[in-house]
């Protein structure tokens, strides 16, 4: 087998962690180069691997045999990065967020354009087990129709002070797991948006950036999407409940179990009315003793979600540049995350958003 050579741009937490998994299978990934501004960060990543490693971007780019490069770098560079790697003639995976700023949207557009099938985006967390087992149950029927889906990110009770609760940095909560739980949601939604709405608040960081996140999507098929995202929580809740017109689902932060309760599917309703004027004590429900179904599924594959998100991303990568397997998270997908984030951005301008 001819291993995909690959290069990794920006070797922080992220970086380093695409180093680990695109390299599980030599076979099927080959690591050939990394690039950093940090040189110590360069050598503790390159050594390890063999690799030349570069402070230089256009050295970098200037690798013959890599033909895929991954760009981890700080959010405010990934689209002038990957514009730089694009002219390079590499094939680009994009780390989230894509963009930041307008100009950066615009640019996207014009990049997905110019270079058809050589852009892609790391939207990983569409692959967590939990997700794709919640998919696979809202797609069995048993929920009825979706009507209202929750997304609630809910991590440690902390006063988050690194760079990305910064905005001079392109930091936020809306920046680092909006674009996850976004772009869930409209996977989820299965309709066009016709509607959002949100709110952001600074409520424990020292940073300048939003710790705490809630937005709502209204589909064109009147599907509400309500998102979470918070350091502020001290009472966790679920991460995702999806509400149908037959029952209920939901599944913890811990994401390893999914709660059902739902009507038995040859239930069907009978005909009745809301009437005016019920006496007290009469019955407020037109009926009794609904047939219902509980379960606890355990979610499979169980594995360590953190991981096989990675697993997940490089396989389907691989599928699309060696076999033509179209790639699960489109462009468009992707880009329709980063301008729904710029409209966040527009109803919350008691941030000062880096233009």
């Amino acid at each position: 087998m001819n291993p995909l050579a690959f290069g990794v741009m920006g070797v922080g937490r992220m970086g380093a962690q695409h180093c680990r998994y695109f390299t599980a299978a030599p076979s099927v990934y080959q690591l050939v180069a990394v690039c950093d501004t940090d040189p110590e960060r360069v050598r503790v990543v390159a050594e390890p691997y063999g690799v030349q490693g570069y402070t230089d971007a256009d050295r970098f780019l200037a690798t013959p045999d890599m033909e895929l490069v991954i760009i981890a770098t700080r959010s405010l560079d990934h689209a002038r990065n990957a514009k730089a790697a694009l002219a390079a003639g590499k094939t680009v995976l994009l780390e989230k967020p894509i963009g930041v700023t307008d100009a950066d949207y615009e640019l996207l557009k014009e990049l997905d354009h110019a270079y058809p099938s050589q852009l892609f985006f790391c939207h990983n967390h569409r692959f967590e087990p939990a997700f794709a087992n919640a998919q696979a149950i809202v797609a069995e029927g048993v929920l009825g129709t979706v009507q209202v889906v929750h997304l609630c990110k809910h991590h440690d009770f902390m006063r988050r002070n690194d760079w990305q609760m910064r905005l001079d940095a392109g930091g936020g909560q809306l920046s680092v797991w909006g674009p996850h739980l976004l772009d869930q949601g409209l996977q989820l939604l299965g309709a066009p948006v016709r509607e959002v709405t949100s709110y952001l608040r600074r409520i424990l960081t020292p940073g300048d950036a939003d710790d705490h996140v809630k937005i709502t999507l209204i589909g064109e098929n009147d599907v509400a999407v309500e998102i979470e995202i918070s350091n502020s929580v001290a009472l966790p809740g679920s991460y995702c409940t999806i509400y149908g017109d037959r029952g209920t689902l939901r599944y913890g932060q811990d994401q390893k179990t999914i709660h059902l309760k739902y009507l038995d599917p040859a239930f069907r309703w009978t005909a009745a009315v809301a009437r005016l004027g019920t006496a007290s004590g009469s019955p407020m429900s037109a009926d009794q003793d609904l047939p219902w179904i509980e379960e606890q599924r355990a979610v499979t594959p169980d594995v360590n979600m953190w991981a096989q998100v990675e697993i997940e991303l490089a396989r389907h990568l691989h599928n699309t540049l060696r076999h033509h397997i179209p790639f699960p998270v489109k462009n468009s997908d992707a880009l329709e995350v980063a301008r729904i984030t710029g409209l966040v951005k527009q109803q919350n301008r008691q941030f000062n958003w880096v233009q």
